[in-house]
């Protein structure tokens, strides 16, 4: 009775001073994500380019994907990026962009494909168009669905 007593009173006084519950805390995990980037001539981008990972609808940060040191996203190139996400029991979409910025922004992106370790498993989702302002749809940025799960 006295746990129930006490719960009503932080209730109310919660209601009375306008504050909320705490929010839940999400784990992050460290993802491996590798770009492929396609063969096209100025395929490759000089932009900053960055993902948010999906799950329903949940998303992680946006988080900038950056081998420092590296010329990253040249034309018919795999490049792999270790980011710090929050962790989902599945990944369900990813979301790519870029910032248009530098001498040869346009970027032909094939595919992601995102490991994770502590589930066994790897996601690939699947793009094979121009993320450009002045190719295709004039988009730098496309939402992409879950193309296919792999087993690790």
């Amino acid at each position: 009775m006295k746990l129930f007593s006490l719960a009503l009173i932080l209730a109310v006084c919660c209601f009375l001073t306008n504050c909320a519950p705490p929010k839940k805390k999400y784990q992050s995990i460290i993802y491996k994500v590798v770009a492929v980037t396609g063969t096209k001539p100025y395929s490759g981008t000089d932009a900053n380019v960055y993902i948010v990972l999906r799950s329903g609808r949940h998303t992680s940060n946006r988080v900038q994907l950056d081998n420092k040191y590296n010329d990253d996203f040249e034309a018919g190139h795999l490049d792999t990026f270790y980011i710090r996400a929050t962790k989902f029991a599945t990944i369900t979409g990813v979301r790519m962009e870029h910032d248009n910025s530098g001498n040869s922004p346009g970027w032909f992106l094939n595919k992601i494909v995102i490991s994770d370790k502590s589930m066994m498993r790897a996601y690939e989702f699947s793009c094979y168009q121009w993320l450009a302002r002045d190719a295709a749809d004039g988009e730098t940025a496309k939402e992409l669905p879950l193309t296919r799960v792999i087993q690790l």
